[in-house]
C-alpha cells in the first residue's frame, strides 16, 4: 500500500485501489455481472443481507460508481416514513415521472394516485400499482438500462417493499438490475430474489482495516475476532478504547457490543456539544432524513439555525449536502434518537409537525403528532383517520392498516374506537395479514354492542376463519346474534347470516343450506333501500343443487338484480347457470362482470370470477380459453394471500390440465391444493377428486376414475345435492361402468345428460346396431357447441368399430375425433386416437410438432393470450410481466411452432376441423 491513505466509507468498509473494496472481491464480481447482464437485456435483482455495519451501503456505492452508462435510481428506507405508503417507490422513482405519459393511461393513473401527483383520480388497489412499477422500470431500461439500489430495504414501507420485489421477482429480458441491502431481520421478505449473504472480512482484511484505526498489530487482530470482521466496528470502537487497551496493555472487555459501544461513542460526543447542538440532533434523528428547507422552518421554531449543527458535522456525526441532512450510519441516529429520552423526543416531533401545515405534508403531521401524544387524543386520532382514507385511495393498504390501528389506540369513545379497528382489520386482510386481522375484529366486538359496527366485523371474521379453514365459527351463538341484530337492521343480519352459507356449502352440505339461505332472503327483503341480490342468489343455487323444481326460475329472477353491484353476484349467478347448462346466460353474466373487475382493477373479484369463467369454458369444450382463465385466475390469488381462494382457483386449473393430457402439472397442483385446506372442505376435495377422476378418464384408467367419482356421488348424496350438473358425475361414471363391463351398475345412476347418456348406449349397443345408435348420438353433438362431447363420441364409435372388424370404418371415425382432439388441445385423448388408429393396421398421421403442449406454462398463456387479441403491453399487464419479457418468451413460441410473425399464430391457434364424416 505504501503508507498511501486509503478511503473508508460510511460503514467503514475501506476502498482498495486493486479490489474495489477491501475484501469484498467476490462479492464485487457478483455484482459487476449483475450490472453486465441487465446491459445486456438480461435482467435481474439482488438482495445483500448482513448485519449492520458489515459493508452492505459501501457495496450498493461501488454498484453506483461502476453502473457505466446506467441510469441509477436511489432509495433508502428510514423508519419514520415506513408508514407513508409508497415514499420510498416516489423516492426511487422520481426521476422518471415525466415518462408516467407514456404507459397505459390504467397504471400511469394508478402511480399519480400512489405518489399523491396531478392527475391520480381514482382509488387504486397495491396490485395494480405493482404492475404499474414494473411497467414504468422496464420502459424507462429501453432507452438507458436501469440500475435501482434500495439501502437499509427492512425500514421502507412495506407498499415501496412489495411493489419493488414483485418487480425484482419478474425481470428477464429487460436491461434492469435491483440491488436491496437489508439487515438480516424479519422486516424485509426477499423470498424469490437471489441473495447475497454479507459477513464480516476475512481476517488478514479485517486487521488490516483496524490498524489503520491506529491499532497495531497484535490489537488489530485481537479487534477483528471480537468484532467477527465487522468493518464499521472495526473502524468505531477503536476510537472508544481506553489508551492501555488500544496499545495492548490491557485485554480487550468483552463482549463488545457495536451498538452500545456506537451509543458511548455518540454520548461522548454530545457531551462536548452546545445544548442548542443537541437539540438540532434530535430534531434531525427524529425527522429520519430532512430537507435543509424543512430543518431550517423546524429550527427556527424552536429558536435555533442550520449553523447549530455545525459542531455535529466537526464531530463526524452527521453530513450535510445542498440538500438534506443525514447521519454517518443509521445506528448513530439510533444512538441519538435513544439517549435523547422520550421528552426531547416528544418536543421535536410536535416542532417538525408544526411547520407541516399543506395538505401534501397531512400524513406525515398525522403521524407526528401521533409520535408525541401519549394517551387519547380525538383530534389526533381523527388526522390518522384521514391518513388511513387517503392511503386507501393509494392503494397503500399497509399504510391504511396501521394509520387505522394506531388512530384507534389514540380514540377515547369505545364505539369509535371499534369502528377505527374494524377499519384497521379490513385493511390488514387485504394487506394479507389475515390473521392480525382477526385479532383486532376481536378486539373491536369487545368494545362494542353497537349492531351497525358487529354487523360489520362479524362477516368479515367468518369469512377469514373460513378461508384459513376453520368450518366452526357460524354456530348457535354467532346465529344468535344475527337473529338479534335482525331487530334493528334486517339486511345487516341477512350479510351476517350469508357468510353462514359458505360454510354449509364448503362442507357440501345443501340440506342444511336450503333453509338458511330462505331466512337471509326473508330478512333481506324486509330491508328498505336497493335490494341486495346475494341472498337470492344463493337460494336459487341451493334450490338447483337440491333439485328443486323452482330453482331455474328462481335463478332468472335474479339476473336484473345483479346489474349495479360489483361484488361478485354476476359471478355466482352465472355458476348457477352453469350447473343449469345454460352456457349462454352464465357468458352474459360473468364477461361483463369480469371486464368491471379489469376496469376497476378488483383483484378479489377477478380472483373469485375468473375460476368461474375457466368452468364455462371447459364445460363449453373450449380448454385453450378455460386454461387462460384458470391461470391468471391462480396468479391473482396467490398474490391476495387468501388460501381458500387459491386452492379453488389450483382445482379448476388442475381439471382443466387433466383435460388438456398434462398429468404432471395437474397433479401437482392438486396437491398444492390439498396443503391449503383441511379436508373437511369437502367441496374443494369433491373438485380436486373430479380432477383427478377426469384425469383417469382421459388415460382410459377407468377403475381409478370409478373410485374418486364414487367418492364425489356419495359426498353429494349426504349433502343432498341431485342436479347432474353440479359436478357431471353420472355421465362419466356411466361410461366407466360400461368400459369394465358393469351395465349392472348403470341402474343405480341418475340422467347423466342427453350426449353422456346417448355415448354411453352406443357402448352397450349390440354390434348389428352401431350405424344407427352413433350416428344418432352425433346429431346430437354440434361440435361448435360441444367439440369435446362429439369428439369422445366419435372416439367411442371407432373404438367399438375396431373392436367389430371394421377397421377402416374405424378409422374414419377416429380420424374425425383425432382432429377434434387437437384443435381443442385435448392432447391426452389424442394421445388414445393413436393408438386407436395405430391398432387398425394403418399408422396414425404424423403428430403436429407445433401444438402449444410443447410451451413452458408460461409460453402457452401468452401465445393463448396473443390468439385473444391482446397486444404485448396488454399481456404484460393481464399475466404480471413486463412487455419485453412478454417479448423474449412470444420469441419462444414462435421458435418452438416454427411461426414467424403474430398474425401466422393467431391462424395457427384458431384452426378448427371441419372435415368429418357425413
Amino acid at each position: 500500500m505504501g503508507g498511501a491513505t486509503v478511503p473508508t466509507l460510511a460503514d467503514g468498509t475501506a476502498r482498495d485501489g486493486r479490489e474495489g473494496l477491501l475484501g469484498r472481491t467476490d462479492e464485487c464480481r457478483r455484482l459487476a455481472a449483475l450490472l453486465a447482464d441487465a446491459s445486456d437485456g438480461r435482467g435481474g435483482a439482488l438482495v445483500v443481507r448482513g448485519v449492520a455495519g458489515v459493508g452492505k451501503t459501501a457495496l450498493l456505492d461501488h454498484c453506483a460508481e461502476r453502473a457505466v452508462g446506467m441510469r441509477v435510481l436511489r432509495a433508502t428506507g428510514v423508519p419514520f416514513e415506513a408508514d407513508l405508503p409508497f415514499s420510498a417507490l416516489h423516492e426511487l422513482a422520481r426521476p422518471l415521472l415525466d415518462r408516467l405519459d407514456g404507459l397505459p393511461a390504467q397504471q400511469a393513473d394508478a402511480l399519480r394516485t400512489v405518489f399523491a401527483v396531478d392527475g391520480g383520480s381514482r382509488a387504486v388497489n397495491r396490485l395494480a400499482a405493482y404492475v404499474a412499477t414494473l411497467t414504468l422500470l422496464t420502459a424507462a431500461a429501453e432507452a438507458t438500462p436501469v440500475l435501482c439500489l434500495v439501502d437499509d430495504a427492512h425500514w421502507i414501507d412495506p407498499a415501496s417493499a412489495e411493489a419493488l420485489l414483485f418487480t425484482a421477482r419478474r425481470l428477464l429480458a429487460d436491461r434492469v438490475a435491483i440491488v436491496f441491502a437489508t439487515r438480516d431481520v424479519p422486516g424485509f421478505d426477499g423470498r424469490g430474489v437471489p441473495e447475497l449473504p454479507l459477513t464480516g472480512l476475512a481476517p488478514e482484511a479485517a486487521v488490516r482495516l483496524a490498524m489503520r484505526a491506529g491499532l497495531d498489530r497484535r490489537v488489530a487482530t485481537e479487534l477483528a475476532v471480537a468484532t467477527a470482521g465487522n468493518p464499521l466496528a472495526l473502524v468505531e470502537l477503536p476510537v472508544t478504547l481506553a489508551e492501555e487497551r488500544r496499545h495492548g496493555w490491557l485485554p480487550l472487555e468483552q463482549p463488545l457490543v457495536l451498538a452500545d459501544r456506537i451509543r458511548t461513542s455518540v454520548l461522548a460526543h454530545a457531551r462536548d456539544l452546545p445544548e442548542a447542538t443537541w437539540r438540532a440532533l434530535v430534531v434531525c434523528a427524529v425527522a429520519e432524513t430532512p430537507g435543509l428547507a424543512l430543518l431550517d422552518q423546524v429550527l427556527t421554531v424552536d429558536g435555533l439555525g442550520l449553523d447549530a449543527l455545525d459542531r455535529a458535522v466537526d464531530a463526524g456525526l452527521i453530513r450535510v449536502t445542498t440538500r438534506e441532512v443525514t447521519f454517518r450510519h443509521p445506528l448513530m441516529r439510533a444512538a441519538v434518537h435513544s439517549a435523547a429520552g422520550p421528552g426531547r423526543r416528544r418536543s421535536a416531533h410536535l416542532a417538525i409537525a408544526s411547520v407541516l401545515t399543506g395538505p401534501e405534508t397531512a400524513d406525515r403531521r398525522a403521524w407526528h403528532l401521533a409520535a408525541a401524544t401519549t394517551g387519547p387524543d380525538e383530534r389526533v386520532a381523527a388526522l390518522l383517520a384521514g391518513s388511513a382514507e387517503r392511503a386507501q385511495r393509494r392503494g397503500g393498504v399497509v399504510a391504511e392498516a396501521r394509520a387505522y390501528e394506531r388512530s384507534a389506540r389514540l380514540t377515547p369513545d369505545p364505539d369509535v374506537r371499534a369502528g377505527r379497528l374494524i377499519g384497521a382489520a379490513r385493511a390488514w386482510t387485504n394487506a394479507g395479514a389475515s390473521r392480525h386481522a382477526v385479532a383486532l375484529g376481536e378486539e373491536a366486538l369487545g368494545l362494542t354492542r353497537r349492531v351497525d359496527l358487529r354487523c360489520r366485523m362479524t362477516p368479515l371474521l367468518a369469512h377469514l376463519a373460513q378461508q384459513h379453514g376453520d368450518l366452526t365459527v357460524v354456530d348457535d351463538a354467532y346465529l344468535a346474534e344475527a337473529e338479534e341484530c335482525a331487530r334493528t337492521d334486517p339486511l345487516g343480519a341477512a350479510k351476517m347470516m350469508s357468510a353462514g352459507v359458505n360454510q354449509f356449502w364448503a362442507r357440501l352440505d345443501v340440506t342444511g343450506m336450503l333453509p338458511f339461505c330462505e331466512r337471509i332472503v326473508e330478512l333481506a327483503g324486509t330491508a328498505p333501500g336497493t335490494p341486495w341480490p346475494k341472498g337470492a342468489i344463493r337460494l336459487a343455487a341451493a334450490q338447483v343443487l337440491a333439485g328443486r323444481p323452482e330453482g331455474a326460475g328462481s335463478a332468472r329472477d335474479c339476473v336484473a338484480a345483479c346489474a349495479g353491484h360489483a361484488d361478485g353476484s354476476a359471478a355466482e349467478l352465472a355458476q348457477v347457470f352453469c350447473w343449469l347448462g345454460d352456457l349462454d346466460a352464465a357468458r352474459a353474466l360473468l364477461e361483463p362482470e369480469i371486464d368491471r373487475a379489469r376496469a376497476a382493477d378488483d383483484v378479489f373479484l377477478l380472483a373469485y370470477a375468473l375460476p368461474r369463467l375457466a368452468e364455462l369454458r371447459w364445460r363449453a369444450g373450449a380448454l385453450h380459453d378455460a386454461y387462460r382463465a384458470a391461470t391468471e385466475a391462480v396468479g391473482i390469488a396467490e398474490q391476495v394471500a387468501l388460501p381458500l381462494l387459491r386452492a379453488e382457483a389450483l382445482a379448476t386449473l388442475a381439471l382443466v390440465e387433466g383435460l388438456l393430457g398434462d398429468e404432471s402439472e395437474a397433479r401437482t397442483h392438486i396437491d398444492d391444493a390439498r396443503r391449503l385446506l383441511p379436508a373437511e372442505f369437502g367441496e374443494v376435495e369433491a373438485r380436486l377428486r373430479y380432477a383427478a377422476a377426469m384425469m383417469s378418464v382421459v388415460a382410459a384408467r377407468w377403475e381409478e376414475a370409478v373410485t374418486d367419482l364414487e367418492w364425489i356421488r356419495s359426498a353429494q348424496a349426504r349433502g343432498g345435492i341431485t342436479a347432474p350438473g353440479w359436478l357431471p358425475v353420472a355421465g362419466e361414471l356411466a361410461e366407466a361402468y360400461a368400459w369394465l363391463s358393469r351395465p349392472e351398475r348403470l341402474r343405480d345412476l341418475p340422467d347423466g345428460g342427453p350426449a353422456a347418456t346417448a355415448r354411453v348406449a352406443g357402448l352397450l349397443a349390440a354390434e348389428p346396431d352401431l350405424d344407427v345408435v352413433f350416428p344418432a348420438v352425433l346429431a346430437r353433438c354440434d361440435p361448435t357447441v360441444v367439440p369435446l362431447e362429439r369428439a369422445r363420441t366419435l372416439l367411442c364409435y371407432g373404438q367399438r368399430l375396431r373392436r367389430a372388424k371394421r377397421r377402416r370404418d374405424a378409422r374414419v371415425q377416429l380420424h374425425a375425433a383425432l382432429r377434434l382432439f387437437e384443435a381443442a388441445g385435448a392432447q391426452g385423448w389424442a394421445r388414445r386416437c393413436r393408438v386407436e388408429i395405430d391398432a387398425t393396421g394403418r399408422g396414425a398421421p404424423a403428430r403436429d410438432d407445433r401444438t402449444v403442449d410443447r410451451l413452458t406454462s408460461q409460453e402457452r398463456q401468452i401465445a393463448l393470450h396473443v390468439a385473444e387479441g391482446l397486444t404485448n403491453r396488454e399481456i404484460a399487464t393481464r399475466i404480471f410481466l413486463s412487455p419485453k419479457t412478454v417479448e423474449y418468451h412470444l420469441g419462444n413460441v414462435y421458435r418452438k411452432l416454427r411461426l414467424r410473425s403474430r398474425p401466422e399464430l393467431i391462424r395457427h391457434l384458431s384452426r378448427r376441423s371441419t372435415s368429418e364424416p357425413d
